[in-house]
């Protein structure tokens, strides 16, 4: 049964906030061992840089046909050995799959108390669920009705950008983009205005001049406020597919306190899942209960970090 929005302890404005609220908690603890800026940067297969891919004064159509040579070279991606960092939690344990443009999981775990975190998506909606939530609930929302739904507001990102987290990203012929601009570190970027019936978003892209590895992207309203923040960094080759991806994704949603770095260890490219009913499927996790996200009676309210 669905938390009723006048209820008290089981509110369904209640239930959201808090399941955000936690997930600062949980992405938060961790890793003080944050790399400095100069590492975060690197982009090496061993020792030896990455070689050059973009000719000086690279055009735009030059700069989009590398990234999305590098996308198109990945069909499937599985990082069975993740390690999920949030400031001020220990870290955990986390398997990382995705198979664009939809399917996506991240699963995260301590030795000691089982499954701490489920976050997926398959072809039809998503889903997000946290142990420690309370109360105990599983929340979801299928895709065509995600741009409707309150939760649009605190986490902005369609399924089909969950790629992009990993560095494998797109840029879309139906949205308008400009550039390159040289920024004052020598990288490039491109703006792009990407269109959408709910609304239009802003986005930069940041690149290095290079390789033309995407380096950041950030989310933004037409009005400047910035949604969301990905930086991707210490790039490799896979032998597999020959696309160049990342190992450290640090992703930041401001509007609901969300940050996290995902730090990616050994990555199996174009091999099919060996289950893919069982990982592309929605879970039941005993105990809880499922909640609609577009659910008109589900009241999504930021909520503000704990205090320290």
């Amino acid at each position: 049964m669905r938390p009723d929005a006048s209820s008290s302890r089981g509110t369904a404005s209640r239930v959201v906030p808090r399941s955000i609220g936690l997930l600062v908690v949980v992405a938060a603890l961790a890793a003080s061992g944050a790399s400095c800026p100069q590492a975060l940067r690197g982009y090496q297969v061993g020792v030896s840089p990455l070689p050059r891919v973009l000719p000086a004064q690279a055009s735009l159509e030059q700069i989009v046909a590398t990234v999305h040579d590098n996308t198109r070279r990945v069909r499937s991606y599985l990082a069975p050995q993740a390690v999920l960092a949030v400031p001020g939690v220990p870290r955990l344990s986390a398997q990382v799959a995705c198979e664009p443009p939809r399917r996506f999981r991240l699963r995260a775990q301590t030795a000691v108390t089982g499954n701490e975190l489920d976050i997926g998506s398959n072809d039809d909606l998503f889903w997000l669920w946290i142990r420690r939530h309370e109360p105990p609930v599983m929340l979801f929302c299928r895709h065509d009705a995600y741009a409707q739904s309150a939760a649009r507001k605190l986490l902005p990102l369609r399924a089909d950008w969950m790629p992009e987290l990993l560095g494998l990203v797109n840029f879309r012929a139906e949205d308008k983009h400009e550039g390159p601009y040289v920024l004052p570190d020598g990288r490039l970027e491109i703006r792009s205005r990407m269109v959408a019936p709910e609304g239009d978003m802003l986005k930069s892209t940041i690149l290095d001049a290079t390789t033309g590895l995407v380096m950041e992207q950030h989310l933004f309203t037409v009005a400047g406020e910035r949604l969301a923040s990905v930086r991707t960094s210490r790039h490799r080759v896979d032998p597999q597919s020959g696309a160049a991806l990342p190992r450290l994704v640090e992703v930041s949603w401001p509007a609901s306190g969300v940050e996290f770095q995902l730090e990616l260890n050994t990555i199996t490219t174009n091999n099919p899942a060996s289950d893919p009913g069982q990982l592309w499927q929605m879970p039941s996790y005993e105990g809880y209960t499922p909640v609609n996200l577009a659910d008109p009676a589900v009241v999504i309210t930021p909520v503000a970090p704990p205090a320290r």
